[in-house]
């Protein structure tokens, strides 16, 4: 791949960057190397929980200077799908509140939403399920930040945010709009991010199920890092990677030399 200016990759985080917040291998270096080569990078993430300070400040620790507009999550994402003044009861951490709460949703409790909103909870519990499954069966709109069965960690393979909403799903018997990668919402929210004059070149992530399909939905190669999320799903399938498996140094390495 030769290098052009405006080109910009999307670049996950967990798994790919970082694990829990500490940076994997290589990952700082690889990073600079894209910039040194003219890339513009844009990280990307599923994972709805943290705020754009929060993110911003494990990528200074990790030696990696970015600002809010070099990144791109699930909650902005799913907070696109909501209009001001919108009722929301939300299930989800700071990230998700603060990105509704940017688009001007009105946070309420389940009985008087219009929309419930369905992101990363660490004390999710029956009462949750019901509360939000109730809420949709009377008729609010349910979305989903993203459907990601499972999220990597330095103690292995935790429950991920599809994990929630499917136990949600399964109990309101609808299913939701989903706002994360791969789909509309979140395809939409990248190419806003782009300046005139730039295209996107690549998308790295660890999950051909929904790094893969994001690169397909636009029509750029993949680059798979492989973590325990890659191992559990497999490589296989439609979303087939142009680079890797291996860190982001690798896929780096290989697509520019």
């Amino acid at each position: 791949m030769s290098e052009k200016p405006g080109r910009v990759w999307l670049v996950d985080l967990d798994g790919v960057v970082w694990l829990s917040g500490q940076p994997l291998p290589g990952a700082t270096e690889a990073v600079g190397r894209l910039r040194s080569a003219g890339r513009r990078v844009l990280f990307v993430t599923n994972n709805a929980g943290p705020t754009i300070d929060a993110l911003l400040g494990r990528l200074g620790r990790a030696g990696i200077d970015a600002a809010a507009g070099d990144l791109v999550t699930a909650a902005m994402a799913a907070a696109g799908l909501v209009q001001a003044g919108e009722k929301v009861f939300m299930i989800g951490e700071g990230g998700l509140e603060e990105a509704l709460l940017a688009a001007g949703a009105v946070l309420c409790g389940p009985e008087e939403a219009s929309t419930v909103v369905v992101g990363w909870d660490s004390n999710f519990d029956f009462r949750t399920i019901a509360s939000a499954s109730s809420a949709i069966r009377l008729g609010a709109r349910f979305v989903a930040t993203n459907e990601d069965p499972t999220h990597p960690s330095p103690f292995g393979i935790l429950p991920g945010t599809g994990s929630l909403v499917a136990a949600i799903a399964t109990a309101a018997h609808a299913e939701p709009v989903v706002a994360g990668k791969p789909h509309e919402a979140l395809v939409t929210l990248v190419q806003a991010r782009l300046d005139p004059g730039e295209a996107i070149e690549a998308v790295v992530g660890d999950r051909p199920s929904t790094d893969g399909s994001l690169a397909k939905a636009l029509s750029v190669p993949f680059g798979l890092v492989v973590s325990d999320a890659t191992k559990l799903e497999g490589v296989a399938g439609d979303a087939a990677y142009a680079f890797g498996p291996g860190t982001l140094m690798d896929v780096v390495c290989e697509a520019i030399g």
